[in-house]
């Protein structure tokens, strides 16, 4: 006949875990609200749900790239004396901007990697960098 041994959690484990989940919370409401504060269309609302911060912000970043684009591509024309800069030069350009690895294998495993983790990437202590190692 085999024993199980249920692992218990102490009470002082107990308190240490809701410490941890309402700091944890404490942290999630104070970055949405720096978010919220960022995005014109809902900064001056006092009470505004965690999606609809989410919904305005993707629509403002959206407002922000149509911008971007049509900037580019006004500068785009006159420095090229008035000849067409056709939408691709405008994209490639972009992309330029962008980096790299954003979309890259490497990045996709850190962020199953970061799903992987008990605790957000944010409030883990940072990994010190050796001096003389390219950054």
């Amino acid at each position: 006949q085999m024993v199980q041994y249920v692992k218990r959690q102490t009470s002082a484990q107990m308190v240490a875990k809701q410490h941890l989940k309402l700091h944890l919370r404490r942290i999630r409401n104070r970055e949405y609200s720096r978010l919220r504060d960022m995005v014109p269309s809902i900064a001056k609302k006092d009470k505004i749900s965690k999606v609809t911060v989410i919904e305005e912000a993707v629509k403002y970043i959206d407002e922000l790239h149509r911008a971007l684009f049509e900037r580019l591509q006004s500068k785009a024309a006159a420095a090229a004396d008035s000849k067409l800069v056709s939408d691709e030069h405008v994209k490639d350009f972009i992309h330029t901007l962008i980096p790299v690895d954003l979309f890259s294998k490497t990045n996709s495993a850190n962020l199953t990697f970061e799903k992987s983790q008990r605790h957000p990437s944010y409030i883990m202590p940072k990994k010190q960098k050796g001096l003389g190692k390219p950054h």
